[in-house]
């Protein structure tokens, strides 16, 4: 017996002394058998293929194998050193047994002579299989064996052993499987080829204008300018400047997408082969780390600034009684998020798949290519949260799908708020009324169970997310609130020049009751031993408009003057930066994370450092992809755009004199942030959706720095 089996059956008999809580004897032995079966796993899997019911191809291929063995060949070695074998730590969570997946697919085409049969030679390559063992909570174990070998021969194999594995082929993978570069990915490089070559081509030819102190023949040669889109992109103003912008949004929609990117991170933790689980739990179940399990409400924050921008800059737009042209505002908030999303979803399409490799990565083509080969074109039409709620497409970009349509209904309330706008706010109050009496029929029809709960299961996760989580009659609430408080800033900050007073008392008051509900909302432990239908019910429905309202106030008073220290921090420079990438942010952070997560090829090890180590590394890398798909699929369209669509509402006087004109907050009064997408990208449509939408003549803007001396 070696040292190795020794103390793997000493670890047994804690086990078999210590049972697993809830089992009886019965579970607990077979439970043990099934950990016994696999301390000699490699020597039980070569000898008992021979009574196993396999193909004539399996059957020959591990003939060969057993006898590279005895006879010490490398390829056979190398093939039986990368087989799983028991690994240390069990009881403590470690699940996942992976062997070495690259030792295996290494194996490439060694040509074995066959003993039996002189002269003739057979080709094996490696192929890795990982398999599910059955136990309390599931094992993942692996083994490589020749090519030749199918997942079905490998369970006829196992079950001839008498260990229980079921191996499947869409976990299996041998050299002959790597993906080839397709017409697709061929088109796709192309493309991309193109655009970097313009980007190069635009700056040079930017170069040459600032050297000779020339001006451009045409403003859509400096589209794809990496010089000036650049320095758009990173200028910075002095807090306070900023005329009759919410600066604070800058702060708040930069540490929303930060948090965002924080909860990814970390959700997908359950992805990827992890050796202490039970640090895990523990982790979770600490209360102070709820703000990473409270992440969520982050997305809330942005339809709730949806809402209060789209108000905001509708009013100003307006206030000379001009004509509200509702297909124009349509078309260019469509032209403006497109592009990006559909430069991310041509990577899906294509060439995401020779990003990794991995035991886990044939996940990534259930969500990159396959959903996205079926239900390509509602992501392009933003209803796949409809559409196609099961089988998601760029899985981040259900939030545009809820957005869109919230956009598409805005006119609605925009329309009529200028004549009556009790009324309007009375109906958009009876809305949010409505949406949140929703979320709470449907959480009690379909006893739903938050998403933050750790005792529910996956179906109760999948019933939450689809009845709840990505529909938008359940998520327009934060939305309609924006509205409501949108309306209330305009009023005070425009309409009655910043004249708001309240006492020092009240001004206290209402800051201590908004941040106790905002923590409230993020701390609150949701895990229930017993199901409350109607607890349950009231947080799902309740929780998410409480933060929105709570924020509401956080917003309020720094737009008018009662932030103090709170409004400076969020005003800050850096979060200036940040603010116009969290489009681009948003539409790549989810994939780049899958990525890491799914070529993840041994177990790591859980801690709390370890979490923040993953998030500063993933953050630090979506910021500069951001960056690049920023400047080469944002700042562009909206030169382009102006200039194909736009140019016939400007006369050149007014573009001459545009520059002394623009406020640089949020972009220009001519340059909407499409704040309720993620709000205030670089795309810097801070007016620009709602004035794009507003006929008028005097229009102006100046294309060589439109939409880029923003927010």
């Amino acid at each position: 017996m070696t040292l190795g089996n020794f103390v793997f059956k000493v670890c047994l008999v804690i086990w078999c002394a210590l049972g697993v809580s809830g089992m009886n004897n019965n579970e607990t032995l077979r439970q043990t058998e099934i950990l016994l079966s696999l301390a000699n796993f490699p020597q039980t899997f070569l000898s008992a293929f021979g009574n196993a019911d396999i193909s004539p191809e399996c059957r020959n291929a591990m003939i060969l194998y057993a006898q590279g063995i005895e006879k010490f060949d490398g390829w056979a070695l190398k093939m039986f050193d990368a087989m799983s074998k028991v690994q240390s730590g069990i009881l403590a969570g470690n699940l996942y047994n992976l062997g070495a997946y690259d030792e295996c697919q290494s194996i490439r085409d060694v040509a074995v002579n066959s003993p039996q049969d002189q002269g003739v030679i057979t080709l094996i390559s490696g192929r890795y299989c990982l398999a599910t063992v059955p136990f309390t909570i599931p094992l993942y174990w692996s083994t490589c064996a020749p090519d030749a070998c199918s997942a079905d021969d490998l369970n006829a194999i196992m079950e001839s052993a008498h260990v229980p594995m079921n191996f499947t082929e869409l976990y299996c993978h041998d050299p002959s499987q790597d993906p080839e570069f397709t017409s697709g990915d061929i088109i796709l490089i192309v493309c991309f080829g193109i655009i970097f070559t313009a980007m190069i081509l635009s700056s040079i030819y930017d170069y040459y204008l600032r050297y000779y102190k020339k001006t451009t023949c045409h403003p859509i040669l400096l589209a794809f300018s990496m010089v000036t889109n650049g320095e758009k992109l990173f200028a910075t103003r002095e807090p306070g400047t900023g005329g009759d912008q919410m600066e604070c949004l800058s702060g708040i929609r930069s540490i929303s997408m930060m948090w965002i990117i924080l909860g990814h991170t970390f959700s997908n933790i359950a992805i990827v082969a992890v050796s202490n689980v039970n640090n895990i739990l523990s982790f979770m179940t600490d209360g102070w780390t709820m703000y990473v399990r409270g992440a969520t409400v982050s997305v809330d924050t942005f339809f709730l600034m949806g809402g209060i921008v789209m108000i905001y800059v509708y009013l100003k737009s307006t206030k000379d009684s001009r004509t509200f042209n509702v297909f124009q505002y349509y078309l260019h908030r469509y032209l403006r998020l497109t592009p990006a999303l559909a430069a991310v979803l041509a990577v899906h399409l294509t060439v995401l798949r020779h990003f990794g490799s991995g035991p886990f990565w044939p996940m990534m083509n259930s969500y990159a290519l396959d959903n996205c080969k079926k239900y390509w074109w509602s992501v392009l039409l933003y209803i796949q949260n409809y559409a196609n709620p099961y089988e998601l497409c760029v899985g981040q970009s259900w939030y545009l799908s809820v957005d869109t349509q919230l956009f598409i209904l805005s006119p609605i309330f925009l329309i009529p708020i200028k004549r009556w706008p009790r009324i309007t706010l009375a109906a958009v109050f009876l809305a949010a009324v409505a949406s949140i009496s929703s979320g709470f029929t449907m959480a009690w029809i379909y006893e739903l169970v938050d998403t933050n709960n750790l005792k529910k299961d996956p179906d109760a996760t999948e019933a939450y997310m689809r009845k709840f989580y990505t529909t938008t009659y359940a998520r327009a609430a934060p939305w309609l609130i924006g509205i409501i408080i949108g309306y209330f800033i305009h009023k005070v900050k425009i309409v009655q020049k910043g004249q708001f007073k309240i006492s020092k008392f009240l001004n206290l008051s209402l800051w201590a009751c908004s941040l106790s509900v905002l923590a409230t909302c993020v701390f609150t432990d949701k895990a229930q031993d017993d199901y409350d239908r109607l607890a349950m019910s009231s947080y799902i429905a309740f929780m998410r408009p409480a933060w929105s309202l709570a924020l509401s106030w956080v917003i309020f008073a720094c737009v008018t003057g009662y932030g103090g220290y709170v409004n400076t921090f969020l005003s800050a420079k850096i979060f200036q930066v940040l603010a116009r990438l969290t489009y681009s942010m948003y539409l790549t952070h989810f994939t780049i994370i899958l990525v890491i997560d799914l070529s993840t090829k041994q177990p790591i090890a859980f801690s709390n450092i370890r979490v923040l180590y993953d998030f500063w590394s993933v953050f630090a890398l979506v910021f500069a992809i951001s960056v690049f798909w920023t400047l080469a699929f944002e700042s562009p369209i909206i030169i382009i755009e102006k200039c194909l669509l736009g140019s016939g509402n400007r006369k050149k006087s007014e573009v001459a004199t545009k520059d002394n004109n623009v406020n640089t907050t949020f972009g220009s009064s001519s340059n909407i942030v499409e704040e309720n997408v993620i709000g205030g990208h670089y795309r810097s449509h801070d007016e620009q959706t709602i004035q794009n939408g507003v006929y008028n003549q005097s229009y102006v803007h100046d294309e060589t720095t439109q939409g880029t001396k923003v927010q």
